[in-house]
This record gives structure tokens, C-alpha cells and sequence, in this order.
């Protein structure tokens, strides 16, 4: 299998034999990046050479001959002359699985080349898939999109601006993703952005003008039935969750999402079936675990409540709102000792987590530890009028509104 940084490096080159020699003007997406490094001048050969480099490369990566390909890039790329020769080469040592080598070019063409959105949303990638979403941040300082700007980029500048919370700058690349390449990937990928923004009502209105023509597809039926949800219009969501599930009944989310709306509905039986074919379709994700245990809060006098909440810690001992659901059934139980130590937890999650930060000063309280409790009250309060702050923009400024 070509590894991911080559599918990405074919999708940026295109058709390496058709493509405009370097420095040739905007009809390539380099734009004036590939021109002769002013440090090296005049070790760089004729237009016509990287051309060719890069055609006989690309042909090597499509075979998987990894090695070869980058045999082939490694003199041309050390001259330091064109981004596409580093970008090519990153994916051919990928492809020998050496993912050191392949960020270690990344990051020299980057240094050369700042502004070549390629490379920089390739670099982003490594970043985040390594888990180090400030760097990954950080590579798309001068990343800047418009309408040639190739789709997988803009997808994937949007994922790495979600994952540092950069909301509004999500939001922006998505909106020309959209614009340019309406599809209903796009279309849900502009959606995500909104209702990260906690902005359904904008998502409903955006998703709804174009329910004829993705009414067929399961996640764009989830993806309005979850804002529908948290407009609290659950019979609306519960349609369309119906309908997402009959066009793929083995979801993961829209059985999820299905036992949420059925328990706002009041019915506490079968959404606690949907919460269990949603573990059974995805063991790994605690949320279904701890809905599922909010649920049995709230039935049987809490029964089961405990071994569900341990059940998501055992999934995942950094779920938030789960050590602050711990927290707050041990000081019901009065023991605030032990209260203290998840919530401390769920707060090194979320440091913005205000269900955790009241229940801690209450804690504190008990303890008799005042000033700590005066602390978390103080932080509270100055979270809350943080939140207060609006967030978001105008339907106006939303493109493709009425497009097919």
C-alpha cells in the first residue's frame, strides 16, 4: 500500500509529466516557491531536469519502489532547488518507513520554503499524527488558502486547526473548501466547523437547503441530526437517525447520537440498547460507556452508575467528564479526599471544565481547606465570564448556500 504521505504528494504533483516547469507562473499551486534558492545559486539545473526527476520518481512511488524513488530525489533535492523534489522525497521515505527521514526533509523544505502550502500541510500532518498538535499548528503559520489551493490541503489545514482549537480559522479554510469543491465532504467538513463553534442553528439552516441532494448519505443525516439534537428538536433528530441507520445500520455515531435522543424522549430501555450497539460497534470510545452510566443515574435508583463510570476509565483514564462524575458521586458519598483526586484529573483535561472546577471548591469545603476552595471558586468565575464572549459570524458569510 503507497503510504499516506505519497497519496498526498501525487495529489499536490498531479501529472508530474504535464507539470509547469518550475517558477513557471500561478497555474501551479508552488506558485514562486520553486524557484532557485537564493543560497545556491547557480548549482540549479534547467527547467527540464526537475521535470524529468520528478516523472520518473512518481512513476517508481506509484510502483512502491520506495528506495529507487528516493535514489532518484535525494541528489536534486540536496541542490535545494525545487519543493516539489522534497515533497516527493519525503513520501518516497515514507514509503521505505523511515518517518524520522521524511519530517527531517519536511522540516528543511519548510525552512526554505515557508510559504509552499504543501509541504507545510504535509509537515502538519507528521506533526500531528506524532500527537504534537502545536507544531503542527505551528507549520501552518504562513499557510494560506484560496481557490486552487488542492482540496486535501484545505482538508487537512481544517483538521489540524480544529485539533489546536483555532475555530474561526477552521471555519474560514472550510468555507473555501466548500466553495471550491462542493461536495458533501466539504459540505460536512464546514458543517463540523459551526457546531464546533456551538453554532446548530447555522448548521441546521446550512444542512437543511441541501437535504434533497445528500439525503442519501448517513453522515450528513447524523451530522443535522446532532445539530438537531442540541437545538433540543429530538423527534427531528430521531427521524433522520432512523434514516442514517437504515442506509448503514453498523454507525457507530448515529447509534450513539440515537441513544441521546432517546433518552431526552424518555425512553430510558431502548436508548440504553443503542448505547450498547454503539460499544459493541466501537469498544474503544468511552462516551457511550459514560452516557450510558448518566442514564442509570437517573434509573433504578442509580444502579450500575459506578461500574459503567469505571468501565469508561478503563477505556480511557483521561476522560474528563468522567473523573468529574466520579468526583461528584464520592462527595454525595462524602468522601471529598477521594472527590478531589478526579476532579483534579478532569480539570488537567479540561483546565476550562466548570462542572469540575465547582464541584473541586465544594470539595475543598468539606475539607475544611478554604483557601483552595476560595481558589476554584475565583478560577470558576473568571471561566464563566470568559464564556460569555461570543463566538461565531453571520449566515451571510456562508458560501455555497444554494449551490446543487
Amino acid at each position: 500500500m503507497i503510504a499516506k504521505l505519497t497519496v498526498v504528494a501525487f495529489l499536490v504533483a498531479g501529472s508530474l509529466t504535464g507539470w509547469p516547469a518550475a517558477g513557471a507562473g500561478h497555474s501551479s499551486p508552488i506558485k514562486g516557491d520553486s524557484q532557485v534558492h537564493p543560497q545556491t545559486p547557480g548549482n540549479c539545473p534547467s527547467n527540464s531536469e526537475p521535470d524529468a526527476v520528478l516523472a520518473q520518481a512518481s512513476e517508481a512511488l506509484r510502483a512502491s519502489r520506495f528506495h529507487d524513488a528516493a535514489t532518484i530525489l535525494q541528489p536534486l533535492a540536496a541542490k535545494n532547488c525545487d519543493p516539489r523534489i522534497s515533497l516527493l522525497l519525503a513520501a518516497a521515505l515514507e514509503g521505505q518507513g523511515d518517518l524520522l527521514a521524511a519530517t527531517t526533509e519536511l522540516r528543511r523544505a519548510h525552512g526554505l520554503w515557508p510559504s509552499n502550502s504543501s509541504i507545510a500541510s504535509s509537515l502538519a500532518r507528521e506533526y500531528l499524527a506524532a500527537g504534537d498538535q502545536e507544531d503542527a499548528a505551528k507549520a501552518l503559520t504562513h499557510f494560506r488558502v484560496s481557490s486552487k489551493t488542492p482540496e486535501q490541503e484545505m482538508r487537512m489545514a481544517v483538521v489540524i486547526y480544529l485539533a489546536s482549537h483555532q475555530l474561526l480559522l477552521a471555519q474560514s479554510v472550510a468555507a473555501v473548501a466548500y466553495k471550491t469543491y462542493p461536495s458533501v465532504q466539504t459540505l460536512l467538513l464546514f458543517a463540523n466547523t459551526l457546531q464546533m463553534q456551538g453554532r446548530y442553528p447555522d448548521v441546521i439552516r446550512l444542512l437543511g437547503a441541501q437535504r434533497a441532494a445528500y439525503t442519501g448519505s448517513p453522515q450528513f443525516l447524523v451530522t443535522l441530526a446532532e445539530s438537531e439534537y442540541d437545538a433540543s428538536t429530538y423527534e427531528a433528530a430521531r427521524n433522520d437517525l432512523k434514516n442514517a441507520l437504515t442506509l448503514d445500520p453498523g454507525l457507530y455515531q448515529a447509534h450513539y447520537l440515537m441513544g441521546n435522543v432517546l433518552f431526552k424522549l424518555n425512553d430510558a430501555d431502548e436508548a440504553a440498547a443503542e448505547y450498547h450497539k454503539a460499544i459493541d460497534l466501537a469498544p474503544s470510545q468511552p462516551r457511550a460507556w459514560f452516557q450510558l452510566a448518566l442514564l442509570l443515574r437517573t434509573q433504578h435508583g442509580g444502579n450500575g452508575e459506578r461500574e459503567a463510570l469505571a468501565q469508561t476509565l478503563a477505556v480511557d483514564e483521561h476522560y474528563g467528564p468522567a473523573q468529574c462524575e466520579m468526583g461528584r458521586m464520592l462527595l454525595d458519598e462524602h468522601h471529598p479526599a477521594e472527590a478531589v483526586s478526579h476532579l483534579t484529573e478532569a480539570i488537567q483535561d479540561n483546565p476550562r471544565f466548570e462542572k469540575a472546577w465547582f464541584l473541586l471548591a465544594r470539595a475543598y469545603a468539606q475539607l475544611g481547606e478554604h483557601d483552595k476552595s476560595e481558589q476554584a471558586a475565583r478560577r470558576l468565575s473568571v471561566i464563566r465570564k470568559e464564556s460569555q464572549v461570543p463566538m461565531g459570524g453571520r449566515m451571510s458569510d456562508f458560501p455555497g448556500e444554494n449551490q446543487p
